[in-house]
């Protein structure tokens, strides 16, 4: 009986290690950025430049973010969009001068 014991405290404690070592790298603001790219027609995502995972994103008006992605359309400049961290959606896309 006390082998049994001793075996379930050792699994025990194998699996609170285990799960405590387990860490996420990932970037919350990634899903923002995703529903901002996935915004952006085809002729727009064609001009951004690098890769629109590292595209700033900061705090913007009513708890939402804003997505900002550089282009290669210096007379443009970057594209803007609006996200809605609540509903998981894009608000709007900001205009370009």
């Amino acid at each position: 009986m006390k082998k049994i014991y001793a075996v379930l405290v050792l699994l025990t404690l194998l699996s609170v290690a285990f799960s405590c070592s387990v860490e996420d790298d990932t970037d919350p603001l990634d899903v923002f950025r995703e529903i901002a790219y996935n915004a952006l027609s085809s002729d727009i995502k064609s001009t951004v430049v690098g890769d629109w995972r590292d595209a700033e994103v900061s705090a913007w008006v009513d708890g939402n973010y804003l997505v900002i992605f550089e282009t290669s359309d210096a007379a443009l400049g970057p594209v803007k969009v609006v996200v809605d961290p609540e509903r998981g959606t894009w608000v709007e896309i900001l205009p370009r001068p």
